[in-house]
């Protein structure tokens, strides 16, 4: 058996989750809670948030811009390996300009998610 809260809404209902052959979600006020239950108690998921460094090419070098690039995942990826894609964003380089929705690494590791820009660099005009 297995204790979470759920982070689906503000509500925070707090599930107790049976697992085996037939998975139980208890304390659930939605059904999205249930769902939410289960998934977390059978194979947790993580959105993986970073930054990366900025390399700023020659005819961007005159202007004030972020040496470092925000991104997140498209998806969930396993908690587990969770931190070892941190590692590996906080490696990366990306060239500026940068447009929010770029696609740094498309299909990490063959889990079918992409890691994207979340803003702007230079800030679009």
């Amino acid at each position: 058996m297995t204790e979470m809260v759920c982070i689906l809404c503000p509500r925070g209902c707090r599930l107790t989750v049976s697992e085996g052959p037939e998975w139980a979600v208890r304390g659930n006020g939605c059904p999205r809670g249930a769902v939410y239950g289960r998934s977390e108690a059978e194979s947790p998921v993580r959105v993986v948030t970073a930054t990366c460094r900025a390399r700023i090419p020659e005819d961007l070098a005159g202007m004030d811009l972020p040496r470092r690039v925000p991104l997140k995942t498209s998806a969930g990826v396993p908690k587990a390996r969770a931190p070892e894609l941190a590692r590996q964003l906080l490696c990366l380089e990306a060239e500026l300009p940068v447009r929010e929705g770029d696609v740094l690494i498309e299909d990490w590791d063959a889990t079918g998610v992409s890691v994207v820009v979340t803003r702007s660099i230079p800030p679009l005009s």
